[in-house]
C-alpha cells in the first residue's frame, strides 16, 4: 500500500495527536502505527458545526470503482486531502484491489487496468486508516453522495464502523449557486470556472484537486450569500440527510416569541425566498407541528430544511388568514401547497383545459378549470355521477381523468351549469351536409344520455359561492362580501347579525353591491386563473365546512333578499 506523504505548504506543519484532542484537525497515521481495525474511533460529533466556513476543516476526497453498486463493485483507488484555513495539511492515497475484474468502459475512462490493481491490498485493509484519516471532519467531494455510498459500505461491512461525518456535495452547491452552468460534471466546471485542472482526469488525485478548485469558488460564493457558517452551508446544499440530522436552520428566539394569534406565517431560505407559507388559527401552535421533521411530506419537509428564518402576518380572524393565503400563493409560486398541510380546503368535480382537448377529474381547483360542480363531501352519489359521465362518453379514465373531446365539452358544460341540452343553430346547420352527420348522431346522443342523469343537489356551481361571510370577534360579527370567490368589501356589525345588517338598510346595499358584482364577472367566461383557483377552494371549505370548526356564518344572496 502507498501513501503519498503530507504535502504541507510553506510555513505548515502537520498536527499531532495532542493537537487534534484540542479542536485542531489530526495528522494521517499512515498503515504503520500498528493500530488493530478495533481502535478505529467510535462515531463522535463533528466539532467544528458552528465554525465559520473559512475556519472548517475539510476532507476533499475522490474515489474510482469498478461500478455504481457496492454490493456488486469494489473500490480501486482512493485520495484524499485535508483543508484547513486555506492550507492542504494532509494527503492519503492508495490503489486498492476491487477484488473483481475492471469492465472495459471502466478501464477506458480511468486508465487503471487489472494489471495496476493486482498486487494492491484489498478495501478491508485501506478501510481503517482512511476512517482514521477522515476523523470527525467535514467531507466534500463531487457527487458526494455516490462516493458516500462506498465508503459507508465498506466502512460497516468490514470495519463495522457506521461514517456519520457530515459532507458537502459540490454538485448540489452548484445546482444551487451556478444554475446556468451548462454541463455540471467535474471536468465541465473545470472548464465553466476557468479552474486549473490535471490532464489525467477520473483518476482520484486529480479529481480531488479539481474538486477542491471548485469548492474554494464554491465557498466564496457562500460567503457572498450570507451564510457564514459550516451548518447553514451543509442546510442551504439541501440533502434531506444532512438537514433532518441539524435540524430547523430557524434561530430558537424566532421560534419561541411567535404570536399565537390568527394570520399567515412565511418561510423563507438563505437568499430572501419564501419556501413555505400558510394560515394558521394560531400561527406559533402550527410553526411547532412543522418541527416534527419526521411526520412531514417529503416536499414539504425540503421546504421547511431549506429556510433559515420566519416572518409572519396577523390578521383579525382565521378567514382573513386564508385570504391572505390566497393571495400571497399568487406573489410567491411555492411548490408545497399549505392546503395538503393544513387541510383547509375543497374538493370539486371538474373540467379543466388540457392542450388542445378538456379533462374531467376530481379534486381542489386548479388553474384552467372552466367549470365544476362542489364541494364533493363525499358518498356513493358521486361515484354514480362519474361512472355516469364516462359511459356516456364511452371511454375509461386514465391517471389523469376522464377526456372531453373540445366537440362534446359544450355539452357537459351545459350539463354542470343545469342548462338545456339542445343544439346550437351552427350544429343545427353542419347536419344537414353529409360529412358532419355522423358528429351530430354522435353529439345527439351525449345529450340524450345526460338528460337522464341527475346532478346531487348538494353540487353547486361557483355562483353559490356569492354573499356574506361572517365570523364572530368577540361581541362583534366581522363580514366578508364576496362574490364568485373574489373579496369585494368587508366590514363589521355588532350584536345580533341579522339586525346589524337590517340597520340602515346594509343588507340591500351589499345585495346591490354584489349583483353588480355578480354581473360584471359574469359577462366574461374565461379559465380559472390560478388565484381565482386557490380562492374558491378556501372560500368553499369555509361556506360550507367552516362552520363545524369556527364561529361562522353564511348568507348566499338569495338569503339577504329575504332579510
Amino acid at each position: 500500500m502507498t501513501f503519498i506523504q503530507p504535502k504541507p505548504n510553506a510555513g505548515s506543519s502537520l498536527k499531532s495527536e495532542s493537537d487534534s484532542a484540542e479542536g485542531n484537525p489530526p495528522s494521517n497515521h499512515g498503515p504503520r502505527s500498528g493500530k488493530s481495525n478495533k481502535e478505529i474511533p467510535a462515531k463522535g460529533k463533528t466539532r467544528h458545526l458552528q465554525a465559520c466556513l473559512n475556519e472548517g476543516t475539510y476532507i476533499v476526497f475522490d474515489i474510482e470503482t469498478t461500478g455504481g453498486n457496492p454490493e456488486k463493485n469494489g473500490i480501486t483507488e482512493i485520495f484524499a486531502l485535508r483543508y484547513h484555513k486555506g492550507q492542504i495539511i494532509d494527503t492519503f492515497y492508495s490503489m486498492v484491489n476491487p477484488g473483481v475484474s475492471i469492465p472495459p468502459i471502466v478501464r477506458r475512462m480511468t486508465g487503471i487496468t487489472n494489471k495496476m490493481v493486482r498486487d494492491a491490498p484489498p478495501i478491508k485493509a485501506i478501510m481503517p486508516e482512511f476512517i482514521r484519516f477522515i476523523a470527525d471532519d467535514i467531507l466534500v467531494a463531487h457527487n458526494t453522495i455516490g462516493d458516500m455510498k462506498f465508503i459507508r459500505y465498506f466502512a460497516q461491512h468490514d470495519c463495522n464502523h457506521e461514517v456519520t461525518n457530515y459532507f458537502m456535495c459540490t454538485h448540489l452547491l452548484v445546482e444551487k449557486m451556478a444554475p446556468n452552468a451548462p454541463d455540471k460534471s467535474l471536468r465541465g466546471l473545470g472548464d465553466f470556472f476557468k479552474l486549473p485542472t490535471d490532464a489525467q482526469l477520473h483518476r482520484a488525485e486529480a479529481d480531488t484537486y479539481l474538486t477542491l478548485e471548485l469548492f474554494k469558488v464554491l465557498l466564496q460564493k457562500l460567503e457572498d450569500k450570507g451564510i457564514k457558517s459550516i451548518a447553514d452551508a451543509i442546510r442551504f446544499q439541501g440533502d434531506f440527510e444532512s438537514g433532518t440530522r441539524l435540524g430547523w436552520g430557524v434561530k430558537a428566539e424566532t421560534l419561541a416569541n411567535l404570536p399565537e394569534g390568527e394570520g399567515v406565517f412565511y418561510l423563507y431560505d438563505f437568499s430572501g425566498h419564501v419556501t413555505f407559507l400558510s394560515s394558521a388559527h394560531s400561527i406559533g401552535r402550527e410553526v411547532k407541528r412543522l418541527q416534527k421533521l419526521n411526520a412531514l411530506p417529503k416536499q414539504l419537509l425540503r421546504a421547511v430544511l431549506s429556510s433559515s428564518d420566519i416572518r409572519v402576518e396577523e390578521t383579525p380572524t382565521a378567514f382573513a388568514a386564508a385570504l391572505l393565503e390566497a393571495q400571497s400563493l399568487v406573489r410567491h409560486r411555492i411548490r408545497f401547497d399549505p392546503a395538503n398541510w393544513h387541510q383547509r380546503t375543497a374538493n370539486f368535480i371538474y373540467i379543466v383545459k388540457d392542450e388542445d382537448a378538456f379533462r374531467l377529474t376530481t379534486g381542489p381547483l386548479v388553474a384552467d378549470v372552466v367549470s365544476f360542480l362542489g364541494p364533493i363531501r363525499g358518498g356513493k352519489d358521486i361515484t354514480t355521477l362519474l361512472d355516469h359521465l364516462a359511459r356516456v362518453l364511452n371511454r375509461k379514465p386514465a391517471k389523469k381523468g376522464l377526456q372531453i373531446l373540445p366537440e362534446e365539452w359544450p355539452l357537459v358544460d351545459a350539463f354542470f351549469r343545469r342548462k338545456r341540452l339542445v343544439p346550437s343553430l351552427k350544429e343545427k346547420f353542419l347536419s344537414f351536409f353529409p360529412r358532419f352527420e355522423e358528429k351530430h348522431r354522435h353529439l345527439q346522443k351525449i345529450r340524450d344520455q345526460l338528460s337522464e342523469i341527475a346532478i346531487p343537489e348538494d353540487l353547486y356551481g361557483a355562483n353559490i359561492c356569492s354573499g356574506i361571510l361572517a365570523v364572530a370577534v368577540e361581541d362583534r360579527w366581522h363580514l366578508y362580501c364576496v362574490a364568485v370567490g373574489r373579496l369585494q368589501s368587508e366590514f363589521s356589525v355588532q350584536g345580533d347579525l341579522v339586525q346589524g345588517l337590517k340597520k340602515n338598510d346594509l343588507n340591500i346595499r351589499v345585495y346591490r353591491q354584489l349583483k353588480d358584482a355578480l354581473r360584471e364577472i359574469s359577462s366574461v367566461r374565461q379559465p380559472l386563473t390560478y388565484g381565482d383557483a386557490i380562492l374558491l377552494n378556501r372560500m368553499f371549505w369555509w361556506a360550507f365546512f367552516g362552520e363545524r370548526h369556527e364561529n361562522v356564518r353564511v348568507m348566499t344572496l338569495d338569503a339577504l333578499a329575504r332579510l
